[in-house]
């Protein structure tokens, strides 16, 4: 393959990149990749580097030309809609945007939680199965938790509430299986 932006040099490092189904394949060269790097790896984003280095070669930037293109149809044809007030939120307490939060994947403060809520909801549903914890519980807590509910039982009984204790009881059953 040929580097995207020195034409005649063969290119070593392939990136690719996929946006709303469209590829973005760039191609660099062993000359250009000292011009991609970063000492700070934690928050390297390859593709404003990508951006960077096109512009200093004078060239287009492969990544924003297919995005162009990608307004374009989707303006036409109305298939994307264009993006709402509430996609550029902004952090009250920290100043942190919903693009920030894209960018760099990390939170501002514990405000955000509750600012970036839907954001976060389709990337956690990304990720994982969902938003509700399924995993296992540490034994020490399991312990905590069977003895709380145990005493809760006791009381129960003790208050002649049969409907919540069996409900306690069932729980408790339930924590016997997954021990």
């Amino acid at each position: 393959m040929e580097c995207t932006f020195c034409p005649g040099n063969q290119a070593t490092c392939h990136l690719s990149k996929l946006v709303s189904g469209k590829s973005i394949d760039v191609h660099v060269c062993e000359k250009c990749i000292p011009q991609l790097s970063q000492k700070d790896l934690v928050d390297f984003d390859v593709w404003a580097s990508v951006s960077k280095l096109a512009a200093s070669k004078g060239k287009e930037d492969p990544a924003a030309a297919v995005e162009n293109e990608i307004k374009e149809i989707s303006a036409k044809t109305l298939l994307i809609p264009s993006p709402t007030p509430a996609a550029s939120n902004r952090c009250p307490s920290c100043g942190f945007t919903s693009e920030d939060v894209r960018k760099t994947g990390r939170l501002g403060c514990g405000e955000c939680y509750s600012v970036f809520a839907t954001l976060l909801q389709d990337v956690l549903n990304d990720c994982q199965k969902g938003t509700r914890h399924a995993g296992k519980v540490p034994k020490a807590m399991r312990k905590l938790r069977k003895k709380r509910l145990q005493d809760d039982l006791d009381s129960a009984v003790g208050k002649e509430q049969f409907e919540e204790a069996a409900r306690i009881r069932d729980e408790l059953g339930k924590i016997g299986e997954e021990g």
